[in-house]
């Protein structure tokens, strides 16, 4: 045989997370760990900090609890996690610097050994400096070059790319090339992995792109015949829809060029054939080929993405818009530079489209990221914002509180940060604490045997009336919300979280009373801005609450006296849910 190809297994992570929007439990995933170990993958993905929201508030899990399990099962295999240089549970860039630092320390002591780091590397200090802090702990980077298709994005821009990652050799193992959004072509995939690897010094490459366009798995053969030699996959029943290629397709076409892989393939039937039947048990949906959509290459959300904002939609009665925002995407896109669509980019793009349009005048609100990206904070796009767009920005009173921007205590030491917080909280506690605020949200008892599904789950991943598949993870994939609208108890039987958290907040009254303001989002109360008493006018900002994994403003519909508070920092809330009473 030829050339030997590797595999990073992405079954517990991106495919989990693109098809059952990271509702896999660690109770799906032992039984089958030390099977998984014997596969030869190169690592195995697990969650990291986005995804570590979905695991408290919506399967009461301990996170940490997940990775030393795994750990113990998982001995051969490297485990890799993830870590942004930026903000670890939210886009808004406000992570302290020494949290970072200690959330890279606890997921190594925890059993992490590789670390995907999957923001756009813009400031490279920064990444140099958490770079230097895990490699001495023992870890492995693998920092992303994250792809995206517009006019500006030639060659030249990927090389630059990845010269500027080339700062960082010293602490760099490998590089990961990854499409988020599907959108490669496989011309343009051989292209992309000659040019980062005539630029990366001899690092190998890894490749990592979704199946939305069906065009993945001829990208992959493309990729290897350009010179990367590691995959990310799913088994099969993870795989394809808008996840990743099933390893066994990948292998079986790779052989055929001539390629050659450590794979046990009779390990990998049997993790294959048992999270099928998970899938069949759970009734979660399986993976199959998509259709060609030429409308995707046009807006590039990701899947996960997609599946949080059709839900989002839903919930405010805007469902039958979707293709209106997404038009609306493409604009703002090429407004705000054509940035990547991929975490954080893809949300603000996103959050920013549904601004513009549900409330019917375009650059009329702008979410706090969306104003911080275009003054730069995020980094500068390839090409400038367009110029009416930063008029507008510049003109907003809140864009003078980001100039000169630093993040409130960024510079905090962390046991200062733990006296305010809780002095008894261990580390692995107090970073739950600290970037996961609010109670988590109740769910079904997850030791509860399920009932088996009436059909058998072999349908294309697409939500199903009776499945829960619409859920509100920010995925990015990508896509990783808090919240899940509807939660299913494995018989078939849906409610949703905010009927669980209403009844266990019996005590309110359950009538809409008259001056009510309505929440009108689903997410989580970061601040009220109206006290009791207060007189506020039409427009005033009362509320601040995070929704999509963004500082969303809420403003008074109408002027009048606070009479009550319903809501509380902390809380999750319902668009339906009354914030506050004005009359």
């Amino acid at each position: 045989m030829g050339e030997k190809i590797y595999f990073v297994d992405q079954t517990l992570r991106d495919a989990q997370q693109s098809l059952w929007g990271y509702t896999m439990r660690t109770e799906h995933m032992v039984p089958i760990a030390e099977t998984m170990d014997k596969v030869g993958y190169l690592s195995i993905a697990t969650v990291g900090s986005q995804a570590f929201t979905v695991q408290v508030r919506n399967l009461n899990e301990d996170p940490w609890e997940r990775i030393r399990t795994l750990a113990k099962l998982i001995t051969k295999t490297p485990l890799r996690g993830s870590y942004q240089i930026g903000s670890l549970s939210s886009f808004d860039l406000s992570t302290p610097r020494d949290i970072i630092t200690l959330w890279i320390k606890r997921n190594i002591a925890n059993g992490i050994k590789s670390f995907w780091i999957c923001d756009y590397q813009y400031e490279m200090e920064k990444f140099i400096y958490f770079a230097r802090i895990a490699k001495a702990e023992g870890s492995e980077i693998v920092p992303a070059v994250m792809y995206t298709s517009s006019p500006v994005h030639t060659q030249e821009v990927w090389a630059q790319k990845t010269r500027l990652l080339m700062q960082a050799r010293e602490w760099i193992d490998r590089i990961m090339i990854e499409d988020a959004s599907g959108v490669i072509t496989p011309e343009d995939t051989g292209k992309l992995v000659t040019t980062i690897r005539e630029n990366s010094e001899g690092l190998p490459l890894e490749f990592h792109s979704h199946c939305n366009s069906g065009l993945a798995p001829l990208c992959y053969l493309e990729a290897i015949k350009a010179g990367a030699t590691t995959l990310h996959t799913a088994v099969a029943p993870l795989a394809n829809g808008t996840s990743l290629p099933a390893v066994e397709t990948v292998l079986r076409n790779a052989k055929r060029l001539g390629y050659s892989s450590d794979i046990d393939e009779d390990a990998l039937a049997a993790v294959s054939s048992y999270f099928r039947n998970i899938a069949e048990t759970e009734g979660m949906p399986i993976g199959v080929p998509m259709e060609y959509d030429l409308f995707h290459f046009e807006h590039q959300v990701p899947g996960g993405m997609m599946t949080n904002l059709t839900r989002q939609l839903r919930e405010v009665g805007m469902e039958h818009r979707l293709n209106e925002i997404l038009e609306e995407v493409v604009v703002v896109r090429k407004e705000f530079g054509y940035p990547v669509m991929a975490t954080p980019y893809s949300q603000i793009v996103g959050a920013q489209a549904i601004e513009n349009i549900l409330s019917g005048k375009r650059y009329e609100r702008f979410t706090d990221e969306a104003t911080k990206y275009v003054l730069g904070l995020y980094g500068e796009p390839v090409v400038p914002v367009e110029p009416k767009v930063m008029d507008r920005v510049m003109s907003l009173p809140r864009s003078k509180e980001f100039i000169n921007w630093k993040p409130a205590g960024y510079d905090k030491p962390v046991e200062e940060l733990r006296r305010q917080i809780g002095p008894d909280l261990s580390d692995d506690e107090l970073l739950i604490k600290l970037l996961i605020p609010g109670k988590p949200v109740k769910r079904a008892d997850t030791k509860k045997p399920s009932a088996p599904p009436a059909a058998k789950a072999n349908g294309p991943a697409v939500p199903h009336a009776d499945l829960p598949t619409e859920f509100a993870v920010e995925v990015d994939g990508e896509v990783f919300n808090v919240k899940i609208s509807p939660r299913w108890d494995g018989a078939g039987v849906t409610a949703s979280t905010a009927e669980v958290e209403k009844a266990e907040g019996a005590g309110k009254p359950k009538a809409t009373p008259p001056g009510a303001l309505l929440c009108g989002m689903a997410g989580l109360i970061l601040s009220i801005e109206a006290k009791v008493g207060a007189s506020i006018r039409e427009g005033d900002l009362v509320a601040i609450i995070e929704a999509m994994k963004m500082r969303r403003h809420v403003n008074a519909p109408r002027g009048g006296v606070v009479k009550e508070i319903w809501a509380h920092e902390g809380e999750m809330v319902a668009p339906e849910d009354v914030l506050m009473v004005v009359e």
